[in-house]
């Protein structure tokens, strides 16, 4: 596929083929995430992830270096990362739905596996077909534009046992790059609270804030502390969402029918002690 073709294709979340590893992964502009197309069986075969992409870090930072891994985006395909993974043991499991099932069962599946988008694949005539695909936002949105129940709406976090937790993974301004990368993929989270010597709350680094590695310029060394890896974060970064435990489910749904909300971080005192997301509502 050519470059150009490449660019369009993914940004219009439109499938993705032998686009090149790097032209994917710079392009992944609002999109976390790109179908992927057999075009030799003709058939959907899979999904590629910014977890794709932290994982082949990850491949490079233990058996060569990163600067490598930037060289060999140029040349790597989908299909060889594809290989590359599954002899490194990192490799994601294909795993989608039918969009005739339920959000329900939907919701289930992204739960049990920790995924955060899951596509919709109509396998009923001779190819497996991609249709769309449902991501964690669209269930949240969709729970919080039709939550029924008014009486549990008006219940704190605090009273619901909602955005607290007990073994929270958390990360200092000087905590190494790569000790988070691990985190994601250990830990199966898509984001890490940044907090000071005195446990505040100061800012989060998110799965997506890898991508800040492909800039021109940006370092290639995954021992940099992460105040240093989010010094080049957008000025159209959308913000922190934070709530307290005593807020109300009804104001937390409220916010997520008028605006983009992935995760709410739950603070006490201006100390993180949970983080909000579908995984716990």
């Amino acid at each position: 596929m050519k470059v150009r073709h490449a660019l369009t294709a993914l940004v219009q979340h439109v499938l993705c083929t032998v686009a090149k590893f790097r032209v994917v992964v710079i392009l992944f502009i609002g999109v976390q995430s790109a179908p992927l197309w057999d075009a030799i069986n003709q058939q959907f075969a899979g999904m590629f992830t910014v977890t794709d992409f932290i994982n082949l870090l990850l491949h490079y930072f233990y058996n060569s270096s990163l600067e490598e891994a930037m060289q060999d985006m140029d040349s790597l395909t989908i299909k060889s990362l594809k290989a590359l993974q599954a002899k490194s043991g990192v490799g994601n499991p294909q795993i989608s739905i039918h969009p005739m099932q339920s959000l329900y069962e939907a919701s289930r599946i992204l739960l049990e596996h920790h995924l955060y988008r899951l596509p919709l694949v109509d396998d009923s005539q001779h190819a497996a077909v991609i249709v769309s695909v449902v991501t964690e936002f669209k269930i949240l949105r969709y729970i919080a534009e039709n939550f029924p129940d008014a009486s549990v709406a008006r219940q704190t976090l605090r009273e619901l046992g909602l955005g607290m937790h007990q073994n929270l993974k958390t990360a200092a301004p000087n905590t190494p790059l790569i000790t988070v990368l691990k985190m994601f993929v250990k830990d199966k989270i898509s984001a890490v609270p940044i907090q000071d010597e005195n446990g505040i709350f100061i800012d989060i680094y998110e799965k997506y804030d890898v991508l800040l590695l492909t800039k021109e310029g940006s370092s290639t060394d995954l021992s940099i502390p992460l105040s240093h890896a989010l010094a080049g974060r957008s000025t159209e970064f959308a913000g922190i969402h934070t709530c307290s435990a005593d807020e109300t489910l009804g104001n937390i749904l409220d916010t997520i029918r008028k605006m983009t909300v992935h995760r709410f971080i739950v603070l006490e005192d201006n100390i993180c002690k949970g983080i909000l997301s579908l995984l716990v509502i």
